[in-house]
């Protein structure tokens, strides 16, 4: 790595004028293996609104601080979890705090290990290289996570995390510590997505929720999946035009692997699904219009047996019948009539 391949970060320049290196444009080529879990975005994200509530000022220059946790198994790196630490005084961390937080959280989470930090922020400026620092003792290989809350504004489809590692590199004759700018990806679980699914949802003003309501929050979630669904089938699209037309050039393992995910995907006849779809739509049309029926039915037999509860012991001539029969039909049992003969008789086989 020469001085040829470092930006320098507008935020960093020194009183004097002259300009300091941070972050180093050359991506890391450690080998790392990153993956962060939804959790711990959830646990920045939290912190971030609670802080923005309590005091928006602090939240604004994005001065929170936290450690993150994290599964290594050779040049793999899970990061799961993280916790938040105290504000530093003048740009030190309390390393005493994170000791006994680490030893508590270690007899909880034995697996997880002190793998970082985290921060806000839209690229590191120097008083983050200076915390690094600091926790380049704990863990001499940890890594920086910032979240860039103004990331997600306007619409815009990157994702507003970035990770950097640490390396030395020989500026101006003199030895200097470096971020640089790692790669990673999101990986979940199925308790995780689960999770993420019901934080995802919309929810609803009334306390009473209604079937209504429900039916409106999960149609919702179905349409922004299949957005994101469409927008992401839309870019893999326009890569292979443009790869087609040599605007870029063809990555043969990016090819195959989409390939591989089409080849997944199932097929579907048009004409065939249609048809399915109009059976199972009058199915359910079918089944509504029996309940309706069945529903109407009952209040009609409701309103017999209480009409005949009323005047079904006086027949149309004045004189009496018999009990529970229908007016001027002999032996025809009304349904109030029946009812009474069931009672009686469970009556009796249970005395």
């Amino acid at each position: 790595m020469s001085a040829m391949d470092i930006e320098e970060d507008p935020r960093s320049t020194e009183n004097t004028g002259s300009s300091t290196v941070i972050v180093s444009s050359v991506q890391a080529s450690s080998g790392l293996s990153i993956s962060i879990h939804p959790l711990v975005l959830l646990n920045i994200s939290d912190h971030y609104t609670r802080l923005k509530l309590q005091d928006p000022v602090i939240a604004e220059k994005g001065r929170i601080y936290g450690a993150i946790l994290a599964q290594q198994s050779g040049r793999e790196i899970d990061i799961i979890n993280s916790f938040e630490l105290p504000m530093p005084q003048q740009d030190k961390i309390d390393l005493d705090y994170l000791a006994m937080k680490q030893e508590q959280l270690k007899q909880v989470f034995p697996h997880l290990d002190f793998m970082g930090w985290y921060s806000l922020g839209t690229t590191p400026n120097e008083s983050d290289l200076k915390i690094h620092e600091q926790l380049l003792q704990v863990n001499e290989s940890a890594i920086y996570l910032q979240l860039d809350p103004a990331g997600i504004a306007g619409g815009a489809k990157e994702f507003p995390v970035k990770i950097y590692e640490s390396a030395m590199d020989i500026i101006d004759e003199q030895a200097r510590l470096v971020f640089v700018k790692a790669s990673y990806q999101i990986e979940t679980n199925e308790a995780e997505r689960v999770a993420v699914d019901h934080v995802a949802k919309p929810s609803t003003s009334s306390r009473d929720a209604t079937l209504s309501n429900a039916m409106i929050s999960h149609l919702t979630t179905q349409r922004n999946a299949i957005a994101m669904l469409h927008a992401r089938i839309q870019f893999l699209h326009q890569y292979l035009q443009d790869a087609k037309e040599g605007k870029i050039p063809l990555d043969h393992d990016t090819v195959r692997q989409i390939s591989s995910v089409c080849r997944r995907s199932p097929l579907m006849n048009n004409n065939a699904f249609d048809e399915q779809f109009t059976a199972e739509m009058d199915d359910v049309l079918l089944v509504a219009y029996l309940t309706t029926i069945t529903k109407g039915m009952d209040t009609m037999n409701d309103l017999i047996d209480k009409f005949n509860l009323a005047h079904g012991t006086i027949q149309t001539t004045g004189s009496r019948d018999q009990a529970g029969m229908v007016p001027g039909k002999p032996g025809m049992m009304s349904p109030a009539g029946n009812r009474r003969r069931a009672l009686r008789m469970f009556n009796q086989r249970h005395n």
